[in-house]
């Protein structure tokens, strides 16, 4: 179940108020205050703020485009207009609220997540990666609609909706955005042959993305394109994945996974592995990335960067002596998108410096590190929207830079001593990775443009498909571009100069990014009164690897070069040897197969005539001609079955290939318009309730009975609404009283738009409670205002300002109560908490990472003097992943109350109890003026009240075995099976009175005996610990998490009997 707080932020289950109920949540930290506007279309709006207008012109352009193409794939069409929310970078959406959840849910019945159709797009510098994130919004926004329907109504019956695996969904929207590729076809290729992909169902991540497309084009290649909306429809109308496939296909989806990895074990049987031999002495690890190695001029020092789930690191290694030492460190374990685009490293031409480019606090840094003096220089780049990359020039004065201002990925000359640059490129093709070559007299870049001609464009181009290598005469300033690589199937990029007159680059002309080794050359092309030369290059092949190079460095001095690849489903890092290349060249082996079809599909079709070319108005033509080289290999390198080297006929029919030719002029953008908040509805809840909620401490009512007494069956409703950006959110829930008379209600409203976040929270509650002479009513009136202030997104602080009405009323039922006139209270308070929380979900109740919360409460009744009550306490949680899914989970908390009141815990039994028993046997100090009372969870094994006093400490550990989810291949379509969970568990703790639970004034070591006129009191021996072990089951039916434990309590060294418990909560 979701109980109220369900639609309620986390700050009002900030303390012990429930139990171990206790919210965490990262924050959001806004370095900046954004401005929005949004141009509106037919079918949808795109959003932007300050440098973004010409990101939404090119979405609206390009998605007008896909959208009639993606419907037709699916079969289907939008119900709702699409908003496009595009940010300049990834940078600015992981500043922004969308996707923040604000509270730990404990229970999961009852809620509806209202499906939007909204699509979040940042721009990392490269537009064919722009394109393809706005295909994967169109087919991410169609396949949920239509799965869960297109309506409130709908998706409320669906309120349960199945969960669909990653590789079927991730690997879908992968399958719709982009076709295959280079490194997807090497990453197949590694998990087929090594058999991880055998077992799909248990992927995550980019191996479940890669696997699912893989699956869904073999679906594709046997039964057609029309069977993929066939198995979403059919998916949809089951509510069940297997059964989708089976009545689409006609086979079982066991049977399907099976023909496909074979089909794919065949398709790369026979192939010899060649990967690099000699990885560097490195811990790696499945989720551990290392990317963008640095060697320094000299050979003695090398840079690179480690990603673990998030946590990003730059290293220095000295590689005569082994040692590495960590020079920055950022980020944080998460389930976002990492963004994996700094640092950026280049090496000055001495050896002594490396400046790298970091992005910090919502701006771009450049930093120079001196290596002799161990001090960085800082400078703040602040024309760029993101720099994407960065090199030295040969005298150390400048900076190669590739970088984004308004929308235009280009190049830049930046002069380290003025600080000013020179634009180079100024258009909207993708420019990428440039280095100086022949001293300062080159810049060489890869670039995706089909025009050699540099000029100002106002208006974006369509893009090219591939990446070749450009060469720009800095010296001269030539505008025509002399092309070095012309291979329109296949991407050249990362060149780097290693001799004079050589450059090194990778390729993946044969279906594996390997190293090549190219020579510049020139001839004479014709003389009239100057002689003209046409430059061209010769390369060839320095490695053959079976796997892809991801980075590579190299140094001239030292010889050394390292590439980093994946092996045994791990990154690594290699220093290349004799044996991994040869320096008299050779010619790579065959294509893959992959390669091989991508060739001979378009021979076909260039044998066919080509049409005449039609230009665009103010645009390109899309149709050009390319005098080259035929070769870009030497002339005695021999030319294998699908090498990618064309004729001028050939490349001229693939520059036209697969691109709607118009001669239509660009329309006009509509009107800009401000962005004014509107509410939409997220989430609804609608529930059996079981509890009371107690966003502050109830009042003490004397024992005698179980704390939070159960009010029965309760009907919980409750609405969120937030608005497009999720900067503001209101939440307004009601749980009805059986008797429509302790109804209680709960109205926030949060503005997280700037860094600092505020919140506005209104409460009521009423609770019926008998003591020895009354029955009393307690109406309890709260408000509180909170702040918070995230020092970064797993740190932040809060302060809350309280105000508490306690209204008492004596319900008549004699005359002694009919007199007894109403009490009032009212409280003032200050709260102070300091939460982390780098924690990630894995499952429904199961998590890894760590979480913890310090608090300080100060309370003090307003109109009465020396009354006040303070408390103070932390909440520390760690989840440790032992395999997969299966989880170790441990807590410790602690609290403590002092003041003239006091606030007593009760500790015993577990949270949300469904039939709560109270222990009457231990004693209640009553002299010490308690206020308040709360629980003290969980000790299993116990009733509530085994221990209790002003003070307590608790350690719990679980073993959390998802028992089903753990062995089946399968997807499970069942949420009682799927998340049906076993635990071991153990509790052990105590709450006491005094300075330490073994102080002579606890009140546990007296026992009163009353005999008549006589009361005796007779000290006794107890050990105030106690403890508990258990088992227990976990699982969701109808939508709510139930828990089952028994438990042996441990008191005095001797078990008890078993308590068995039944509650509706999730863990801790």
């Amino acid at each position: 179940m979701i109980w109220l707080t369900g639609v309620l932020p986390q700050g009002l289950q900030a303390q012990f108020y429930n139990g171990s109920n206790m919210n965490f949540g990262k924050s959001r930290v806004q370095w900046s205050n954004t401005i929005w506007f949004y141009y509106r279309f037919d079918a949808f709006d795109t959003y932007f703020y300050l440098n973004g207008e010409e990101l939404a012109q090119y979405t609206a352009q390009y998605a007008e485009k896909q959208l009639p193409l993606m419907a037709r794939k699916l079969e289907t069409s939008l119900s709702e207009k699409i908003q496009f929310i595009i940010f300049n970078s990834l940078a600015d959406l992981k500043q922004s609220n969308i996707g923040l959840a604000t509270e730990q849910t404990y229970n999961t019945g009852g809620i509806t997540h209202i499906i939007g159709n909204k699509v979040f797009l940042y721009f990392d510098g490269n537009y064919l990666n722009f394109e393809k994130q706005i295909r994967a919004g169109l087919a991410d926004v169609m396949v949920t609609q239509m799965m869960s329907g297109g309506n409130i109504g709908t998706q409320i019956r669906d309120a349960a909706l199945f969960k669909l695996p990653d590789w079927y969904k991730n690997g879908l929207f992968s399958f719709l955005s982009e076709d295959w590729n280079t490194a997807f076809d090497s990453r197949l290729r590694d998990g087929i042959t090594s058999g991880r992909y055998k077992k799909i169902n248990r992927l995550q991540g980019e191996d479940a993305m890669i696997a699912g497309h893989s699956f869904w084009r073999y679906l594709e290649k046997i039964y057609g394109s029309a069977i993929i909306p066939q198995i979403v429809h059919l998916t949809q109308t089951g509510r069940d994945v297997q059964n989708g496939f089976l009545y689409a296909t006609g086979l079982k989806y066991k049977n399907l996974v099976k023909e496909w990895f074979a089909d794919n074990k065949q398709h790369f049987a026979g192939t010899e592995s060649i990967q690099p031999e000699k990885a560097l002495p490195l811990k790696y690890r499945t989720y551990r990335s290392f990317t963008r190695p640095a060697i320094s001029p000299d050979g003695r020092y090398l840079s690179y960067i480690t990603s673990d789930e998030g946590r990003i690191k730059l290293w220095l290694m000295d590689l005569q002596t082994g040692k590495k030492k960590k020079m920055f460190k950022t980020g944080y374990s998460t389930d976002d998108k990492i963004d994996l685009s700094f640092p950026l490293t280049s090496w000055h031409p001495s050896g002594e410096i490396l400046a790298f480019v970091l992005e910090e606090k919502g701006k771009t840094f450049l930093y120079f590190y001196n290596l002799a003096e161990k001090s960085a220089e800082s400078r703040n780049l602040f024309d760029y929207q993101k720099v994407t990359h960065i090199s030295y020039s040969p005298d150390g004065k400048k900076l190669a830079m590739a970088a984004v201002r308004k929308g235009k990925p280009d190049i830049y000359v930046y002069d380290i001593p003025s600080n000013s640059h020179q634009q180079i490129t100024n258009d909207y093709y993708t420019d990428l990775e440039p280095v100086f070559m022949q001293g300062n007299k080159l810049l060489v870049f890869s670039s995706n443009r089909t025009s050699d001609t540099l000029k100002v464009q106002t208006d974006a181009e369509e893009q090219g498909a591939t990446f070749d290598l450009f060469a720009y005469d800095f010296q001269t300033g030539n505008p025509v571009l002399k092309r070095l690589t012309d291979t329109p199937l296949a991407n050249e990029k990362s060149p780097e100069q290693q001799k004079a007159g050589f450059i090194e680059y990778l390729s993946d002309q044969n279906g594996f990014y390997n190293l090549y080794s190219g020579r510049f050359d020139s001839t004479i092309a014709f003389v009239d009164t100057l002689v003209h030369y046409r430059y061209f290059m010769e390369s060839q092949p320095r490695t053959d690897f079976t796997t892809n190079i991801l980075y590579f460095t190299g140094s001239d001095f030292s010889e050394h070069q390292f590439v980093t690849a994946w092996q045994n489903d791990r990154q690594k890092l290699f220093r290349l040897t004799d044996n991994d290349f040869s320096s008299s060249g050779f010619g790579l082996r065959d294509s893959t197969e992959y390669m091989r079809n991508l060739v001979s599909d378009f021979q076909k079709r260039q044998s066919a005539p080509i049409a005449e070319p039609v230009f665009r108005k103010r645009f390109r033509p899309v149709f050009r001609p390319v005098v080259l080289n035929d070769s870009i290999l030497p002339p005695s390198t021999p030319q294998r079955q699908g090498s990618l080297v064309f004729t001028g006929r050939q490349r001229t029919a693939l520059l036209n290939q697969g691109k709607e030719v118009t001669n239509q002029e660009k329309k006009a953008p509509p009107k800009r318009r401000n962005y004014l908040v509107e509410y939409f509805y997220d989430q609804l809840v609608t529930q059996i309730d079981f509890t009371y909620i107690n966003h502050s401490y109830q009042p003490f009512s004397g024992g005698g009975s179980p704390i939070y007494l159960n009010p029965g069956f309760n009907a919980v409703m409750g609405v969120n609404l937030i608005d497009l950006l999720e900067d503001y959110r209101i939440a307004f829930g009601v749980r009805l009283n059986n008797s429509l008379i302790n109804n209680e209600y709960a109205l926030t409203f949060s503005n997280l738009k700037n860094r600092l976040d505020k919140q506005i929270v209104l409460h009521r509650q009423s609770v019926d409670e008998t003591t020895e002479n009354y029955y009393t009513r307690t109406h309890s009136h709260q408000a509180f205002y909170v702040l918070g202030w995230p020092l970064k997104e797993t740190l932040t602080l809060k302060a809350t300002a309280i105000y508490r009405n306690d209204m008492k009323v004596y319900l008549s039922v004699d005359q002694n109560s009919l007199k007894k006139k109403n009490e009032y209270e009212n409280w003032g308070g200050l709260r102070g908490e300091v939460i982390f929380d780098d924690t990630k979900q894995v499952s429904l109740n199961l998590y890894t990472g760590m979480r913890w919360k310090v608090f300080g409460e100060y309370y003090q009744l307003v109109d009465k003097e020396m009354t006040n009550l303070v408390v103070l306490g932390f909440d520390l949680r760690h989840y440790q992943r032992l395999y997969r899914n299966f989880i170790w989970a441990n807590r410790i908390a602690a609290s403590t109350s002092f003041g003239r009141n006091k606030l007593i815990y009760y500790m015993g039994g577990v949270d949300n109890w469904l039939v709560p028993k109270f222990n009457r046997e231990t004693p209640i100090d009553f002299a010490r003026n308690y206020a308040y009372q709360t629980l003290a969870t969980n000790m299993r094994g116990f009733h509530q009240n085994i221990r209790n006093g002003t003070n307590f400490i608790v350690l719990n550990s679980e073993f959390r075995f998802p028992l089903f989810s753990y062995f089946f291949h399968n997807p499970i379509s069942s949420a009682f099976v799927r998340n049906f969970q076993l635990l071991a568990f153990g509790d052990a703790g105590t709450a006491w009175a005094g300075l330490n639970p073994y102080d002579p004034s606890n009140v546990l070591f007296t026992h009163y005996v009353n005999n008549g006129p006589f009361n005796i009191s007779v000290e006794q021996q107890k050990e105030p610990l106690v403890g508990g072990l258990g088992l227990g089951a976990r699982t969701t039916i109808l939508g709510y998490f139930v828990r089952v434990d028994i438990a042996w309590g441990i008191e005095d060294r001797s078990f008890k009997k078993p308590v068995f418990y039944l509650s509706f909560n999730l863990d801790f």
